[in-house]
């Protein structure tokens, strides 16, 4: 029977040689498993957005359309804030002249005169307005996973068969089987002409959480932003 064959990295290696760095790399290989799912519990695994529904107007056309007025409906002032400032800036990077409606329109519930009026004395030809819907929640169930590796078999009594492969496989990390309760955030946009009143467009987003509110609110922008540019609104 042949001897068996091992590659050489300057010397000549052992079998005992061979195990050592089969072991060292099996460690390697447990903390390799071990790392991708302390980062994927760390990540959420992570929260992302996409659009459950979007309409646009077959009518639409957007060539003289200059400026957008962004408006967050919120209970909280705070909330408002932050949303408007953040889907300001984003809009902003796609190259639209975006104003945010607290600095114009501090009032928490403004009429849709004054919003209009607020528009018109900034220049601005469209409203965006975004909705809190609601969140809802969904258990999940995640089955236990395996992670096996294969060590390498030598000597003269080597099965080459499936019981040789199955003697020399080892269980290298296992994952415990979870249930996670899955938070589905909801957002709904319309976007409005100033002179006409019409209803061009309207997107609704789900965000799974995966973090933070912000990482919530920045994955909901993101995705309405998509929309926006496939249906046309956005170059």
């Amino acid at each position: 029977m042949a001897r068996p064959l091992w590659i050489s990295l300057g010397g000549t290696d052992t079998p005992g040689q061979w195990k050592n760095v089969m072991k060292r790399t099996r460690n390697r290989l447990l903390q390799l498993v071990v790392s991708v799912l302390a980062l994927c519990a760390l990540s959420g695994c992570s929260g992302n957005s996409e659009i459950t529904h979007s309409y646009v107007d077959p009518k639409l056309n957007t060539d003289g359309l200059d400026g957008v007025l962004v408006v967050a409906v919120t209970q909280k002032k705070t909330a408002r804030v932050k949303f408007e400032d953040a889907f300001a800036k984003a809009l902003v990077k796609q190259g639209v002249r975006a104003q945010v409606s607290y600095t114009l329109v501090p009032k928490a519930k403004a009429e849709p005169e004054e919003i209009i009026a607020a528009a018109q004395k900034a220049n601005l030809d469209t409203i965006l307005i975004t909705r809190y819907i609601g969140k809802s929640n969904e258990e999940v169930y995640h089955p236990g996973t395996v992670y096996y590796g294969v060590t390498p078999a030598y000597g003269g009594g080597y099965n080459r068969g499936f019981g040789g492969y199955y003697r020399h496989a080892y269980e290298v990390a296992y994952e415990q089987p979870v249930w996670t309760n899955n938070v589905t955030h909801s957002l709904i946009s319309d976007l409005y002409v100033v002179k006409s009143k019409e209803h061009l467009w309207q997107a609704v987003s789900d965000t799974l959480q995966g973090g933070s509110t912000d990482k919530v609110r920045d994955d909901a922008i993101k995705a309405l932003i998509g929309n926006l540019r496939k249906q046309g609104i956005l170059n």
